[in-house]
C-alpha cells in the first residue's frame, strides 16, 4: 500500500564531490517505508562534463546515517531535462535521507526529487 509521495529534495547543488542531502524535515518521513521509489529531476545543469549520482541513506538514531549504493551512479547531465526514476528496496533504517553528488568541473543543477513510500 502506498504511504506517501512528497517532494523531498529541491535544490541548486553546487560544486563537485560533495553530497548534499535532503532536510532534516523528512528524515522521519523516508524512514516511515518499507520500499522507497524515488524520481529524479534535474531541468539546469552548468559545468564541465556534470555528471549526478544519487543515493539514499538511513539510520536508526539520527547520529549517523549510512549510505546504500548508489542509485543513479555519474550520470551524464549534458542532455536535459534528465529524468529517471529509480526503486530503494527495504529493509530500511527508521530515518532515511537521499543524497546528491555532482561530478564535473565547476558543476552546478536545480535537482528536485519526489519519493513515493510503500508498505508491505
Amino acid at each position: 500500500m502506498r504511504l506517501f509521495t512528497e517532494l523531498v529534495f529541491d535544490q541548486v547543488v553546487r560544486g563537485s564531490n560533495i553530497e548534499v542531502v535532503s532536510p532534516a524535515q523528512f528524515n522521519d518521513l523516508l524512514g516511515r517505508a518499507y520500499d522507497l521509489v524515488y524520481e529524479i529531476e534535474v531541468e539546469e545543469a552548468s559545468g564541465t562534463t556534470p555528471t549526478i549520482s544519487v543515493r539514499h541513506l538511513h539510520s536508526n538514531s539520527g547520529k549517523g546515517f549510512v549510505g546504500l549504493p548508489n542509485l543513479v551512479s555519474a550520470v551524464s547531465l549534458g542532455t536535459l531535462p534528465y529524468r529517471d526514476v529509480k526503486a530503494q528496496p527495504g529493509l530500511l533504517g527508521g530515518l532515511g535521507q537521499v543524497g546528491v553528488t555532482l561530478g564535473g568541473t565547476t558543476p552546478s543543477a536545480r535537482v528536485r526529487i519526489w519519493a513515493t513510500g510503500w508498505s508491505r
